[in-house]
């Protein structure tokens, strides 16, 4: 099976609004994502849902623990969550992916 790392880096971000334009830009959501938790997870799987299968994927988190400490819990408590459903929903097709953070 084929494997591949996907860098998704929040070094420097100060607001939640650059969380979401890192992971837009990372994953080349379109334009009109919508910057919120819903968003995320439409478009995760979507854009999941379109790799080839027989794929592993790491996406690997840096500068978590770097984000202020207001916008860090709310990384790691909702954004996290949802990586964490998207890995779930994805579990038993053949598209293989897991989130961690590496700081």
């Amino acid at each position: 099976m084929e494997e591949r790392q996907i860098v998704l880096d929040f070094t420097g971000c100060k607001y939640i609004t650059e969380v979401h334009w890192r992971i837009r830009d990372t994953f080349h959501f379109p334009g009109f994502y919508g910057e919120n938790l819903d968003a995320l997870w439409d478009m995760g799987c979507d854009y999941i849902g379109s790799w080839k299968p027989e794929t592993t994927t790491a996406i690997i988190i840096r500068g978590v623990y770097q984000l202020p400490k207001d916008i860090r819990e709310y990384f790691l408590d909702k954004i996290m969550g949802v990586f964490y459903d998207i890995e779930n929903f994805y579990k038993d097709f053949k598209i293989k992916v897991r989130f961690k953070i590496k700081d």
